[in-house]
């Protein structure tokens, strides 16, 4: 069955019925992904200004520049 004869299918659904076609195919699409980026249920660490010494005074300084009238 081609697309072009779902659509019309598709396109009679109740709009409840849609999100659900829709988010089955992006479930499906994603179980595809060849290399996926995330692993489910694994933490990945967050890096912030407060993991890197400085960094939170290097941006207070970017931002205060932007400030400045050049």
């Amino acid at each position: 069955m081609t697309i072009a004869e779902l659509m019309p299918t598709v396109r009679n659904l109740p709009r409840s019925e849609k999100f659900q076609l829709a988010q089955l195919l992006l479930e499906d699409l994603s179980r595809e992904e060849s290399s996926p980026r995330f692993q489910e249920r694994h933490t990945y660490p967050i890096y912030t200004p407060g993991y890197v010494p400085g960094a939170a005074a290097q941006l207070a300084q970017l931002l205060a520049d932007e400030k400045t009238p050049s």
